[in-house]
């Protein structure tokens, strides 16, 4: 059905004037014109510029049937002209009534009382019906002065409103959108202006619903002898009854059918028979409305098709399910079975779904292979076949981890995962659910081997992180927490209550930033020092959010608040708010008095200023108080001139007398009502007069040591604080200007001095002394000390030698305390199974020899060597050093060819003999030890020398005078030999020029 949009005018109706009485309230009528659809109404107001506005506030209100409501009227309301509008949504057009005029009567009773309760002006039917899914308004317009409040309610409870339930017309309408059953119940609206007593008003609503079907006909194609049924369910508010339609006509008026059976939501047809073939219809009515669906019964006889062939499918090992599509057609229904390998699959593992679909549970590698599907019904049958392919299914084996981490530190998650070889294996990373995008968000990486790395942490950061692990057949996700901990977010300043002598400081904290507060800090500044913030409490509970600050008079106080947690400071709050206290007199006295002299006659009183917070008042002086600690003696007064001075010199006092000293600090308001503390203190010192007496050495009692005695000074003499005594010393080697000493303290007449010279004239003189000034020496004595044992050895070297040898080298003790005699050298294995027997090397008696030889070492051990300096008096501390030897040689390898050099010693007048000075380098494989080859240039066979293990000479002795011999020298490193290049050597026939060997090891 076609209706053609139309609006008519508003009658033609002469201006309306109407009276209105101020404070009342007042309605406005209006009569829209007719119109498809039902135009909507609105009143307008025009001003005396000529423009037009909605006349909707909160006074004006208009109801559903186009009238506008004033809750109450004022003098205002005259200085408009009004119009009620209808307007077409359609047509875009909207027509306007003749003008409407409101006349304001006031008079003086209604002026002075102007109040009136609320009283009822337009409501909905108490009994209102919605639809389901459509929107309904709840009306309850009230009038009054002052203007009503009104409050709705839901079955005795406040609403509580939100996008769907809402106020309207300034709460005088409440709005329900898209309406559920649930909202259905009793609405109350409670109005009050505070005269009168309060009016409610109810309203039922009731929701109603059309008819939709839940249970919809489908088309039934079957074949005869089967059963063909029809369903039918609907439901609605109220609940619809259900019709059947057949053919176009009432079930009810169709023929008799015997096989036919009919209930209120199903129609069965059993036995099918060609003749049962025609149109079904299923109608569902209510109050509300109606919904109908038609469907068909066709008897057919086909044979099987399948229309959905099996597909090839790959699933993987484990998988919980998996299905072989098989969709057959055929009337009567195909009968599906499937086969495999010549067998019916049936039961267990294998299920035939009623839609022909295989169904497969617990998938293993073994299920891999052909499938096919049989349809079967009377009139023949169809197959196909589909292959099923088993992978290995994708597998995380190292999950990511659940990460803490600092904020601006680096977070790693690593993920390692497997998949079938035949597949592509992609990992990804999601953060909360959503992919990372790496392009966007740069301070994520993921790595080659796909690890995740995320820079510069924030907090934001925090969340789970997902490893997804996939492949075109199957994925796999694990999952990790990362928490980023970061310093607090500063804490917000609530209040600042400022009392006489103290302020109290709230606040409250805004996030801990994921690591627990541990406590607050609460700083203060003054006006004294308005760029420095000092320290109140640095450790308030974090469970307290308040601190009372004490302040101090005449100052202006400004406080805030820092949270401290485990990662660090949070900034700190913004400043308060200024907390502004009175002068005072001062609360405390200069501290750190120091009372001592700088010259013999003379008294100085030293303190720290009053910093400018302690003055409390302006003008703050000192008063400082002094006398000399005597009976009778009455305090002398000096001010000062301002706080600033930090010092008094009091001229003209007596030598080293005992004062009383105290301060007092002043200011505008008084004298201060601290503690006046008293400080002793002495005038200026003088040089001691006497000399100690009677220096003697009682006994020498040790190389270094000795006891000394002396007679006392007397006390008095000191002039001073008598601290002790010092005693110098010297050795006489080096002179008086290489003096030690050590000082005594002043009850003592007897010392042992421990750091006497060794082996040395030891001069010793002896003086007391006070704080200021040393007295005069005494005449100095001397005595000699005896060798004592020396000082360790220093720069060891320990260098490897082949596989069983080190050379040592080292430099003599600083200070020999005596006469070096020599050196004793141990040594000791050190292996994984403990320390090995120390072995003693042969002393060295030359005490000029720093350089020696370990041998017969094992190879590839760490030996830790001791090195001893030795006098007539002992052995010093020893110096250790750890060496390992070097690993053994290959068979294979080759040791240096030796270098060496010779020199004809002293010998008889019958032979000679020839030094062999074998020159090894320690840096290629030199071999641990030599011996030497030689025989006359004319014999065969070679004689040797014994093996040399600690010296790099042997002397060759025996050689005839005026002979040739020809000499190698032969190294040795295990069971590897190397042999130099043959030397011929002439046997010395004289004297002349022979020199001795220099020994450069032993």
């Amino acid at each position: 059905m076609v209706v053609k949009a139309e609006l008519n005018s508003f009658n033609n109706e002469p201006n309306i004037y109407i009276n209105a009485q101020e404070g009342e309230p007042f309605k406005l009528t209006c009569h829209p014109p007719t119109g498809w659809p039902k135009p909507i109404v609105n009143w307008l107001k025009k001003v005396k510029d000529d423009s037009i506005k909605i006349a909707d506030n909160h006074r004006m209100t208009t109801d559903p049937e186009g009238n506008l409501w004033f809750s109450n009227v004022t003098q205002n309301d005259a200085s408009f002209t009004y119009y009620c509008s209808a307007k077409s949504l359609i047509m875009n057009e909207y027509k306007l009534s003749n003008p409407v005029n409101v006349n304001v009567i006031q008079n003086a009773e209604i002026f002075l009382q102007n109040k009136y309760p609320p009283i009822r002006q337009y409501v909905s039917r108490r009994n209102e019906v919605a639809l389901l899914n459509k929107k309904v308004e709840l009306f309850c317009i009230y009038g009054g002065t002052p203007l009503p409040q009104t409050i709705w309610f839901k079955d005795g409870i406040v609403i509580r409103f939100n996008e769907r339930i809402i106020l309207e017309n300034y709460g005088k309408s409440l709005t329900i959108w898209k309406v559920n059953f649930e909202d259905g119940g009793n609405y109350t609206c409670e109005v009050s202006n505070g005269v009168g007593l309060p009016k409610s008003y109810n309203i039922l609503l009731d929701v109603m619903a059309v008819p939709i079907l839940t249970v919809i006909p489908q088309i039934v194609e079957g074949g005869e002898g089967e059963t063909a049924v029809i369903k039918c369910e609907a439901s609605g508010s109220p609940q619809p009854s259900i019709k059947w339609i057949h053919n176009g006509r009432p079930l009810s008026e169709a023929s008799p059918n015997p096989r036919r059976f009919v209930t209120s939501n199903s129609i069965t047809i059993t036995p099918l028979t060609k003749y049962d073939t025609g149109n079904y219809g299923c109608n569902a009515t209510n109050s509300i409305g109606y919904v109908y669906k038609d469907v068909y019964i066709n008897v057919l006889a086909l044979a099987p098709e399948i229309t959905e062939l099996p597909l090839n499918v790959k699933t993987f090992d484990g998988s919980t399910t998996t299905i072989i599509k098989c969709k057959p057609y055929g009337v009567p229904k195909p009968h599906v079975k499937w086969i495999k390998n010549d067998i019916e699959l049936t039961g267990g593992r294998y299920s035939t779904l009623d839609n022909g679909d295989l169904q497969l549970s617990k998938v293993s590698f073994i299920d891999a292979g052909i499938y096919t599907c049989i349809a079967t019904n009377n009139y023949g049958t169809a197959s196909a076949s589909g292959i099923l392919t088993v992978k290995e299914r994708t597998e995380i084996i190292t999950e990511p981890e659940d990460n803490v981490v600092i904020a601006g530190s680096v977070a790693t998650f690593h993920c390692v995962a497997t998949a079938d070889h035949s597949f592509n294996l992609n990992i990804d990373w999601l953060i909360n659910g959503e992919l990372i995008d790496y392009d966007t968000q740069t301070r994520f990486v993921k790595t080659n081997d796909y690890s995740l790395i995320i820079t510069k942490t924030i907090e934001l950061d925090s969340g789970i992180y997902t490893c997804l692990a996939k492949t075109e057949l199957d994925q796999v996700t694990a999952n990790a927490t990362l928490i980023v901990q970061d310093k607090p977010n500063p804490p917000t300043l609530l209040e600042i209550i400022c009392n006489k002598i103290n302020a109290v400081v709230k606040w409250r904290p805004n996030g801990d930033n994921r690591a627990p507060i541990l406590r607050y800090t609460v700083e203060y500044n003054t006006s004294f020092e308005p760029g420095t913030w000092l320290v109140a409490s640095d450790d308030v509970s974090a469970a307290d959010l308040m601190f009372i600050v004490p302040m101090t008079p005449w100052a202006n106080f400004t406080f805030r608040v820092i949270a401290v947690n485990k990662i660090g400071k949070s900034n700190p709050s913004l400043h308060s708010s200024v907390c502004i206290t009175q002068p005072d007199v001062p609360f405390k006295n200069p501290e750190n008095i120091e009372v001592y002299g700088t010259e013999t006659s003379n008294l100085v009183v030293h303190w720290t200023p009053m910093p400018k917070i302690a003055h409390n008042a302006p003008d703050l002086r000192y008063k400082v108080y002094w006398k000399q600690d005597m009976p009778g003696k009455v305090w002398n007064i000096n001010e000062t001139s301002n706080y600033t001075i930090n010092e008094l010199v009091i001229p003209n006092q007596p030598t080293y007398r005992r004062y009383k000293v105290k301060i007092v600090a002043f200011n505008k308001k008084g004298e201060s009502n601290g503690f006046q503390k008293e400080v002793i203190g002495y005038s200026g010192e003088d040089i001691p007069d006497d000399i100690p007496k009677n220096l003697t050495v009682l006994n020498v009692t040790g190389s270094k040591s000795a006891i000394l005695s002396w007679e006392p000074v007397s006390p008095e003499s000191v002039k001073g604080y008598f601290k002790g005594y010092k005693i110098q010393f010297w050795a006489d080697r080096d002179g008086e200007d290489n003096k030690i000493e050590e000082k005594v303290s002043f009850d003592k007449t007897t010392m042992e001095i421990k750091n006497f010279f060794p082996n040395a004239k030891n001069y010793v003189c002896i003086f007391a002394y006070n704080s200021r000034f040393n007295g005069q020496h005494s005449s100095s004595i001397f005595f000699n000390t005896p060798e004592g044992v020396p000082e360790p050895v220093n720069g060891v070297e320990a260098k490897q030698w082949g596989s069983s040898a080190i050379l040592l080298s080292w430099q003599p003790p600083d200070e020999a305390n005596g006469v070096l005699t020599g050196y004793e050298i141990s040594y000791e294995s050190m292996t994984q199974q403990g320390v090995g027997e120390r072995v003693q090397r042969p002393s060295i008696t030359n005490p000029k020899q720093t350089i020696a030889k370990l041998t017969s070492l094992k190879p590839s051990t760490n030996y830790r060597i001791y090195i001893k300096a030795t006098t007539k008096a002992g052995v010093s501390e020893p110096f250790f050093i750890e060496q390992q030897t070097k690993s053994p040689l290959p068979v294979d390898s080759k040791l240096d060819k030796p270098v060496f050099s010779y020199v004809h010693k002293a010998y008889n007048k019958v032979f000679d003999t020839v030094c062999i000075l074998w020159t090894p380098n320690l840096e290629g494989n030199p071999g641990s030890h030599f011996f030497v080859k030689y025989k006359l240039k004319s014999d065969y066979l070679y004689e040797e020398t014994k093996h040399e293990f600690y010296k790099n000479f042997i002397n060759v002795k025996g050689l005839k005078p005026g002979k040739l011999y020809e000499l190698i020298v032969v190294v040795v490193d295990g069971d590897i030999t190397q042999e130099s290049d043959i030397v011929e050597i002439e046997a010395s026939s004289n004297t002349a020029g022979i020199i001795e060997a220099e020994e450069t090891t032993a």
